[in-house]
């Protein structure tokens, strides 16, 4: 083998690199706003070469609803300090032959904030389910890091999530009624 398809052969199998993080803790769901009981669960985090990554929630149930696999792809991690942020607003990919997923044609509207910092993975799911009505699924893996981007401050109550009137999700306090759902699970309604 000559030195050029040597480095060739090199550089073709660097670019397809990837690392998979997996992370394992409890996923908190709420139904329509109903807490359920926290089951086990685990997400997987693939990094890819070209420096996005595929955000995968493995084997998702909520309620009596089997959905299989959740899939984000394509989200860019942003570093700072000891942790890296990654969010998500659009449709996640269900590629399971669960007849949840067969019923959602294999898509779903979701919304990711989560934290990676110190091993540990912390993250806020919400999802939106038509099944003939539709039910709003909000989740939260693992525990949110006191030092972590949007933190929480030990001994306060924090913002786990922000919503305006109508109820879409927003990236912070805004100008009229916010929605505010805290950490210790109790909203609130907050007027800017």
């Amino acid at each position: 083998m000559t030195l050029a398809v040597a480095a060739t052969a090199f550089m073709a199998t660097t670019a397809n690199a990837q690392t998979t993080e997996q992370f394992t803790d409890k996923l908190a769901i709420s139904l329509n706003d109903a807490p359920q009981d926290p089951v086990d669960a685990t997400v997987e985090l693939e990094h890819k070469a070209d420096g996005t990554s595929t955000f995968m929630l493995k084997n998702f149930t909520f309620g009596i609803f089997e959905v299989g696999d959740v899939i984000v792809e394509g989200i860019k991690g942003v570093k700072n300090g000891d942790a890296t942020t990654y969010d998500f607003d659009g449709i996640a990919k269900l590629p399971s032959d669960k007849a949840v997923a067969e019923a959602l044609e294999h898509q779903i509207p979701l919304t990711l904030h989560s934290v990676v910092e110190g091993g540990k993975l912390y993250a806020e799911i919400s999802l939106l389910v038509d099944m003939g009505e539709t039910l709003k699924v909000d989740c939260v893996f693992g525990k949110k890091s006191e030092t972590a981007i949007n933190g929480v401050v030990a001994g306060k109550t924090a913002p786990v999530a922000v919503f305006n009137a109508t109820g879409a999700r927003q990236n912070g306090l805004q100008k009229g009624l916010n929605i505010v759902r805290t950490t210790d699970g109790k909203t609130v309604k907050v007027l800017k």
